[in-house]
């Protein structure tokens, strides 16, 4: 089917997505998601489901080339969740084949995947094997998945230039101002650098996301000079107001950088 956007499937180009229309043990727990208090949602959290490295396993990540195989984690997933004390669960996972699973959805739920930020993201977890395994084709078809969800939903094309080795920390807002792509390591001090690890954000880095050091305020910075210019608030903050002055200024779907199937 495609993407649970609003009560609607919508495909994807490309992409191959079940979702728990297609099969009810992939619903998610009602404990494990809430309706989301608002329509604005501003950015996409990636996880990896074994977060390495990161606590004690300090191994570093292993990008195979190519896809791999299909591990069946879907329905395993929700149901692990299910069982778990912990509020937990994400919106979307991708498998090490490159196939796409959707739980929730993403306009209307709010999944318990990222601490503050939960309200106001979109959370994609990223199969990793206990090697601590990736695939570069898997990684690809997160970049397609990515590009889709900035797209459908006005998310600025934006990444942390790295990772800080902790969480951004922005005061009181703790967070809720940063728009664009992130990972749990960014928004949670109790992460590694493997959740996601570095090589799936320089990923989004090389397609042309732009890269800032939220920490500084940089991409409020820059957003503000934009602003001006756009004749909008300058509150730095790349909102719906933002959005709709790009796109009267003819970037595609209102995002200040493009991609393929725009």
């Amino acid at each position: 089917m495609g993407l649970i956007i609003d009560h609607a499937d919508i495909e994807v180009a490309g992409l191959s997505i079940r979702n728990k229309n297609d099969d009810p043990k992939l619903q998610l727990a009602a404990g494990d998601y809430r309706r989301r208090p608002n329509t604005w949602v501003r950015g996409i959290v990636l996880h990896t489901t074994r977060g390495i490295p990161g606590g004690k396993d300090r191994r570093p990540q292993e990008i195979r080339p190519g896809m791999g195989p299909d591990t069946g984690r879907d329905e395993r997933l929700a149901q692990m969740w299910a069982r778990d004390s912990r509020k937990a669960g994400v919106h979307l996972a991708v498998d090490h084949d490159g196939s796409v699973c959707c739980f929730a959805d993403l306009h209307r739920d709010a999944t318990y995947h990222a601490g503050n930020v939960n309200n106001v993201t979109i959370g994609i977890e990223i199969y990793q094997g206990s090697d601590a395994e990736l695939y570069e084709g898997q990684l690809e078809v997160v970049v397609k998945l990515v590009d889709a969800l900035t797209r459908m939903f006005g998310i600025q094309r934006q990444v942390p230039h790295r990772y800080l080795g902790r969480a951004v920390e922005r005061g009181l807002r703790r967070g809720i101002d940063m728009v664009g792509v992130y990972g749990h390591r960014d928004c949670s001090n109790n992460r590694g650098r493997g959740d996601p690890g570095d090589h799936i954000m320089g990923m989004l880095a090389d397609a042309g996301y732009e890269t800032y050091n939220y920490a500084l305020d940089e991409d409020l910075m820059v957003w503000e000079e934009r602003q001006r210019a756009l004749g909008v608030l300058p509150d730095g903050i790349a909102g719906p107001a933002t959005r709709a002055a790009l796109w009267a200024e003819e970037y595609a779907h209102g995002l200040w950088v493009s991609r393929p199937g725009d």
